[in-house]
């Protein structure tokens, strides 16, 4: 088997865009009068989106009337688009992973629950990430992961087939569209979503990868 693409979810992935998403949550909760929440607990939500973060910091009872779906949502939104790499940063290793990917010819795409014009304003803040062929958000289809379509589209796009494909992320809603799309896939187990869901052994991926050492060795493993 070789690897001729290799697409990548974004937030827990390639970046560790974690810091900047909870210091927008809790400007939000501040500006309209709720207490900030510990680092700890935004943690479990930070690869659910604005909506749900924003939920952990406000009573229930007052998710549909709070503004949450609105302003609290758009405030969010717009601080954090404001300060989107104010402490953001490659996780260790990434950038020679994608420089070393693009020297050997394996194409490399985003495919992420980001808005897309999130995605490609902190994507532009680093170098090495001119080299992706393709970026897709959360709305550039109709469907957004665990749905298998953004993948099968950056497929299709990358004229690549599945079994030429891996597929790298930190959710389980990364690997629930990696398989559903039947394409390998390797859970990142630096990011984000071990908070969320926990026991990756029951995720169903091909591969768990510790560093990004551990996943290069596993790339040109496939394509020696």
């Amino acid at each position: 088997m070789i690897y001729k693409a290799v697409i990548f979810d974004l937030d827990g992935t390639l970046l560790d865009t974690a810091k900047d998403i909870m210091a927008a949550c809790n400007y939000t909760l501040k500006k309209y009068g709720y207490a900030p929440l510990e680092e700890a607990l935004l943690r479990t939500k930070v690869t659910a989106g604005m909506r749900e973060m924003l939920k952990l910091g406000v009573k229930k009872e007052l998710w549909e009337t709070s503004g949450i779906e609105t302003f609290m949502r758009d405030c969010f939104a717009n601080y954090y688009k404001e300060h989107i790499a104010d402490t953001t940063i490659p996780f260790n290793g990434i950038e020679n992973l994608i420089k070393t990917l693009h020297s050997h010819g394996i194409k490399t795409a985003v495919v992420t629950n980001k808005y897309k014009d999130m995605a490609d304003k902190v994507l532009s803040k680093f170098e090495f990430c001119k080299n992706f062929e393709l970026v897709l958000g959360c709305d550039s289809l109709t469907h957004s992961k665990p749905h298998p379509e953004p993948i099968l589209t950056a497929m299709q796009k990358l004229q690549v087939k599945a079994c030429e494909t891996l597929y790298v992320g930190d959710h389980l809603n990364d690997i629930k569209a990696a398989t559903a799309a039947h394409t390998d896939s390797a859970i990142a187990l630096w990011g984000y979503g071990i908070y969320e869901c926990p026991n990756v052994d029951t995720w169903g991926g091909t591969y768990k990868v510790k560093d990004v050492n551990e996943l290069l060795s596993i790339i040109f493993d496939k394509i020696s």
